[in-house]
């Protein structure tokens, strides 16, 4: 660990404009009792961010935005499952045609933000940052400035709040 801190001080907003203000490339974990939430930087922007529990799967998103159906995912998570080699869904769902390469991008940027606006309203936990350290096997990242995610963020639990 390079550096850490508590949540309770610096909320992870605070903690996440640190990382962009310095450039950093590196890991950033936030940790609550409940959770473990894995966000990776290069260069001070976010590219990739991962979550223990309360993250919707690729399918769960692909199927809420009716761009596959039931019977598609349950037949890739079958492949899935019977295949040797751990196959990802997306992968499958591509090779089958029932979707294309932008669509899957598309999905799992969404699951990327969903994991910043989920950390945004923890107030309690602690959080470390990793120097150096980076994703693996991760080809599809986040293309959004830093500044932009984290103003949508507040703003959703900004209205949150208000209802």
């Amino acid at each position: 660990m390079d550096f850490g801190g508590d949540l309770a001080v610096l909320d992870s907003s605070i903690v996440f404009q640190m990382v962009n203000i310095a450039k950093l490339t590196g890991k950033l974990k936030l940790i609550t009792v409940n959770n473990v939430a894995s966000l990776y930087f290069d260069k001070g922007e976010l590219i990739y961010a991962t979550i223990d529990t309360g993250k919707k799967m690729v399918g769960e998103i692909l199927i809420e935005k009716n761009l596959i159906n039931e019977n598609q995912l349950t037949s890739a998570l079958n492949e899935s499952r019977h295949n040797g080699v751990k196959k990802r869904i997306g992968d499958i769902l591509i090779e089958k045609g029932d979707i294309d390469y932008e669509v899957l991008v598309s999905v799992i940027q969404e699951q990327i933000k969903m994991v910043v606006y989920t950390v945004l309203d923890w107030t309690e936990g602690q959080f470390a940052y990793f120097n150096g350290s980076r994703t693996e096997n991760e080809d599809i990242l986040l293309d959004v400035k830093l500044d932009h995610l984290l103003l949508e963020g507040l703003k959703r639990l900004d209205e949150a709040g208000a209802n």
